[in-house]
């Protein structure tokens, strides 16, 4: 009888849906009713019921029908009313009456779906009236009549409340609404259906309270309705499911004991939903009795008195390891009846912050039975770790790595520089691996060799932003160590597999095996994907069954079996991240018989270099002072680093008098290591800000800003005031001024502060054409669909300001203004045209207002014919090419040939700008870098730097800045490309020149996306959970609905288009490399 019901039920929960969704609002229209005196009919929310039928529905009918379906939960997502064009909001703790123009709209309860689906509204008066609901469905653990009973009196109390508030707040547009009468025949038709399920519902109630006893726990959780479409792509894998929702949910860690049995942390308090129907605490939870489909028979539950428990590892001695935000402690089962009954705290995080992921984590043993774990980037808020004997550590915004005793004595930090290094595994050989989690707008996250004394590069307490001078995340800066390889999107976990590493990937769905080539004294990799899944496949945590007792494949004999590898995943399964009611735990198999792509098992025997590299970091190095320094100018990073942390065991020992003897190569390296070394910085800072190379001046404003050191502030301000300081000092001497002032968070990017050094007449025009360059001038999010992308002047700078700064009449500050006019010219035109065609003016400010005209070059014909004419040749060929990108008349083209025969040193451009097809015609293959580097050192003359920058810039010729960013300007998509030139290799520049895709940095790689409504879009992928993001080509985010898209595709071509050269003659070939190698040289001469 109940099965019949529930089966009527199903058909009917549309109608049951209807009913209470519209006598929700007849609460308060009812109550509008009586204190108003309204006499007409009544609003049609309540679809023609007189108001005692809807205030006696209201509190019962809702209420039976959440009582009666006690499986399924049914909520109201909104009703609409149409009523004019007002528009009217209020929100409350149960609800939200909201409007849109022309709706009001009422939302009840509203709890985070676990399962979705739409259910379409009947149109009655098309013109006045629409309705329409979304039903959120998921079921719940019966609790029989009584606490069916109570949840009719809460639901309905809400409902009231809602209504109540709703109508009385909103009278007037409702009254409007009440005036519309639904025709008879929708009146009876609406009635006499809702009584047949009134009686449909009590009958129900009924039933299902007798049912409730009967159901087992699989039958009290979530619907399967997220299949994971989830497939092995090499051969010799095979996965199979353990267990699924709802025996867990949003599972974070996960480890297996000699028994084979699976240890799971199910969590249930990550961002828990208010309406959450779980226990109060996370569960640790074991799965054993696998049967020979692999499914986990027996379910147990160990623990539950965690909160945000974010991974678990089984330790020595029973020991039960567990990593919540705050804490890392242990439990134990001392009687013997399968649950924890004692407690111990390992480590004790104290801090402001309470995010769940990204405080403590990545739990993992080492080979001497240490205990590592990690922290997360923290928000940048200070905080204090405690280990049991005493030891404290503190930090902020750098997530670091630790070490300790089993039982939490010995705490000390191993590394530092990371976002979320939520995944770590250590080898046999000691050997730390780890998968950051999160790379923020710094895409993509990354697989990293972890070494004792090792920075990373990230620092939180720096801000977002993509760019900042003192934040590496691929080893950029001095002493910070790059990644081996980028990993998937949003890895939770990293385990060994022989010679490689196997990271599950959340937001691309998949596992990859990451097979590690020795590179000196580090790792390089290129990642297998060996198990692709579908939306809802999310694996996070990944863990190895123990060789012993590991569970053998079913029918496989005893010697297959030892071919056959096992791990266990944890599986997020949706893409919130709230707890949703949602989890998996697959076992992985690999058959080494059939997979050829995993390799030698056996570890290498480690480098030459990765000797020298340990023997550095040991403390125990024989190398000299000056052996050192040499050293940390290695090549090889992890040299380097480690070289770096020998010197600063030496650092205390050292005078500035000793120390400014050195060469400006040595004395940066001295910098660093006092840093490191932890100096009192009174005695040095000083000498140092005196140096006169500006590495050294550089470094010691990172020092600065690294270590707060607001004494300094007055010395900072002296920086800035400096005539001659370049733009790297400058920039790292604004953010320094920016952290000492209490405004990290703003990184270089402090509109308010810049635009008043830019107005400020008493500063060097230098510092002020800088602070210029640093203002923003386009916002991070992308357009709307349709609309162009532009740039704006930032709030405060006007047309009018820039033309005093041109009035001061010093290069640079021109040349600034010039480049900030043209990244507007539809606005700044008449100035750029004015100064263009001025005589007056220096040339080189004439071709960057006639670059900054481009993209109005048809606009301009007429002015840039003229100057073709000029007989100064930067102004000349400049006008040539803004003309050799528009379509010429004949007329024209007879022009520019007239003109070329009195200027025959300009001649590839006169004759590039009538026929710009001739330059893809007669040259080498793109493939053939020799030919073109002969070509472009055969060019007679010497570069003219100053034009290969305008070509970098240029909008119609090359757009290298729409991707790329060299010396402040340009975009965020591609590599900041300021140092290339330190690289000293032409024919690797031009060989990345012609061929873009060929050795495409993986970081860099593109994706396009692909909508249900066939639109593309391609960009660097930032995040994916329930949306997607992506950096477009332009250096803005685009957001996507993850129910928007219908797939995702690794794009193998670069954004940087193929055949650029064919835009350019061999001498802008020559003068584009040229500014791109001279930032080497300038550095070099200092």
């Amino acid at each position: 009888m109940g099965l019949l019901v529930d089966m009527i039920c199903n058909l009917k929960r549309g109608w049951a849906v209807r009913v209470c969704g519209e006598v929700g609002l007849g609460v308060g229209c009812y109550l509008l009713h009586r204190r108003e005196g309204v006499k007409t009919e009544f609003c049609p929310d309540v679809a023609g019921f007189c108001p005692g039928v809807a205030w006696i529905l209201s509190l019962f009918g809702r209420g039976l029908s959440w009582c009666a379906l006690n499986w399924a939960r049914l909520t109201l997502r909104s009703g609409a009313v149409c009523f004019g064009r007002q528009g009217v909001k209020i929100g409350g703790g149960a609800g939200e009456l909201r409007s849109e123009v022309g709706r009001v709209s009422v939302l009840g309860d509203v709890p985070r779906a676990r399962a979705r689906r739409e259910l379409p509204y009947a149109s009655v008066g098309a013109d006045q009236v629409q309705f329409q609901q979304q039903v959120q469905m998921c079921p719940v653990r019966s609790a029989g009549f009584v606490s069916g009973a109570t949840m009719i009196i809460r639901r309905a109390v809400r409902i009231g409340c809602l209504g109540w508030s709703g109508a009385l707040a909103y009278k007037e547009p409702l009254m409007a609404a009440c005036r519309y009468c639904p025709p008879p025949a929708l009146k009876r038709e609406i009635i006499m259906k809702s009584l047949s399920l009134f009686v449909l519902l009590v009958t129900s109630m009924l039933v299902s309270s007798s049912q409730a006893a009967d159901k087992s726990p699989a039958d009290k959780g979530p619907a399967d309705d997220r299949p994971p479409q989830v497939k092995a792509v090499q051969p010799g894998v095979t996965l199979s499911l353990v267990a699924e929702q709802p025996q867990l949910s949003t599972p974070t860690g996960v480890d297996v004991d000699e028994q084979g049995r699976v240890w799971v942390v199910a969590t249930h308090t990550h961002f828990r939903p208010d309406d959450y129907e779980g226990p109060e605490h996370d569960e640790i939870l074991i799965f054993s009795d696998l049967d020979k489909a692999g499914r986990a028979q027996k379910r147990q539950v160990f623990y539950n008195a965690t909160d945000a428990t974010m991974d678990l590892e089984l330790g020595p001695d029973g020991w039960v390891y567990l990593a919540e935000r705050d804490r890392i402690l242990r439990i134990k089962d001392t009687d013997g009846d399968g649950k924890a009954d004692v407690e111990e705290n390992i480590a004790v995080l104290e801090s402001e912050a309470d995010y769940p992921h990204n405080g403590l984590e990545g739990l993992a043993w080492d080979n001497r039975g240490k205990l590592i774990f990690a922290i997360g980037e923290n928000f940048a808020k200070d905080w204090t770790l405690t280990g049991t004997d005493g030891t404290k550590i503190t930090g902020a915004g750098k997530g670091g790595i630790f070490r300790c005793t089993a039982d939490g004595k010995q705490l000390k930090r191993i590394a530092e520089g990371f976002w979320n290094p939520f995944g770590i595994c250590v080898r046999a050989d000691g050997e730390i691996f780890a998968a950051e989690n999160d790379p923020g707008e710094r895409p993509p996250c990354r697989v990293l060799h972890i070494v004792e004394g090792g920075d990373y590069g990230y620092d939180r307490g720096y801000g977002s932003e993509a760019h900042h001078p003192f934040v590496a995340w691929n080893g950029e800066l001095r002493g910070t160590l790059p990644m081996i390889h980028p990993s998937g999107e949003a890895p939770c976990g990293i385990a060994p597999l022989g010679r490689g590493l196997l990271v599950p990937s959340w937001g691309d769905h998949s596992v990859d095996f990451f097979p590690l080539t020795q590179q000196g004294a580090s790792f390089t990799s290129k990642p297998i994907t060996i198990v692709k899944g579908g939306r809802y496949f999310r694996p996070s945590c990944i863990a190895a069954a123990p060789k012993v007792g590991a569970a053998p494949r079913d029918g496989a004999s005893p010697k297959e079996n030892q071919k056959v590898m096992t791990w266990y995943l944890c599986d997020w399964v949706d893409g919130r991240y709230q707890a949703h009611g949602y989890g998996r735990v697959w076992k992985l198999e690999i058959d080494l018989t059939k997979a050829d792509w995993v390799g030698p098992l056996e570890l290498e025997p480690p480098t030459q270099e990765a000797k020298l590299a340990a023997d550095l970091r040991s403390g125990h190095a024989t190398q000299s002072v000056k052996e050192l320094l040499k050293l940390a100018q290695n090549e090889d990073p992890f040299v380097a680093r480690a070289a770096l942390v020998a010197l600063s065991h030496k650092a205390s020992k050292w005078t500035p008098a000793e120390v400014m003897k050195w060469s400006p190569a040595e004395r940066v390296q001295a910098v660093l290591a006092l840093q490191l070394a932890q100096v009192e910085p009174e005695t040095w800072i000083p000498v140092f800000l005196k140096d006169k190379n500006a590495d050294v001046q550089f470094e010691t404003i990172r020092w600065i800003s690294d270590m707060g050191l607001k004494a300094y502030l007055p010395d900072v301000e002296q920086v800035l005031a400096q005539s001659d300081l370049d733009y790297q000092r400058f920039e790292a001497a604004i953010e320094a001024w920016n952290t000492l002032n209490g405004k990290a968070l703003d990184g270089v990017r402090n509109p308010e502060m810049l635009l008043a050094r830019v107005k400020d007449k008493q500063s060097a025009p230098q510092i002020r054409a800088y602070a210029l360059r640093m203002l923003p001038t386009q916002s991070r999010s992308a357009p709307k669909a349709g609309q162009q992308v532009v740039t704006q002047f930032p709030k405060g700078l006007t047309l009018a300001m820039l033309e005093e700064l041109l009035a001061v009449n010093d290069a640079e500050l021109s040349l600034e203004a010039v480049r900030t006019l043209s990244g507007n010219p539809i606005v700044s035109q008449k100035i750029l045209a004015e100064l263009a065609a001025d005589p007056k003016q220096d040339a080189v400010l004439r071709a960057e207002a006639i670059a900054g005209l481009a993209p109005l070059a048809e606009q301009q014909v007429g002015l840039m014919l003229k100057l073709a004419d000029s007989s100064d040749q930067v102004v000349r060929e400049e006008s040539l090419r803004c003309l050799r990108s528009i379509q010429l008349t004949d007329a024209q083209k007879k022009q520019i040939k007239t003109l070329a025969k009195a200027y025959p040193d300009s001649k590839d451009a006169f004759e590039a700008a009538v026929n710009p097809g001739a330059l893809k015609t007669d040259r080498p293959a793109l493939t053939d870098t020799g030919a073109w580097l002969k070509a472009v050192e055969g060019v007679q003359g010497a570069a003219d730097v100053e034009s290969g920058r305008r070509l970098f810039h240029h909008s119609r010729l090359t757009n290298c800045a729409h991707c790329h960013r060299h010396s402040g300007r340009g975009n965020v998509v591609g590599p900041d490309l300021s140092s290339l030139g330190d690289r000293q290799d032409r024919a690797w520049l031009l060989r990345s020149i012609l061929e873009p895709s060929r050795e495409m940095a993986p970081e860099y790689q593109p994706r396009t996306i692909i909508l249900t409504d066939g639109r593309t879009f391609t960009g660097i992928r930032l995040r994916s959970y329930v949306k997607e993001t992506i950096r477009d080509a332009h250096g803005q985010n685009k957001t996507f609905d993850r129910d928007d898209v219908e797939a995702i595709v690794e794009s193998p071509v670069s954004f940087m288009p193929q055949g650029l050269v064919h835009a350019l003659t061999d001498r802008e070939l020559r003068d584009l490399i040229a500014f791109l190698e001279s930032h080497s040289r300038e550095k070099t001469a200092d």
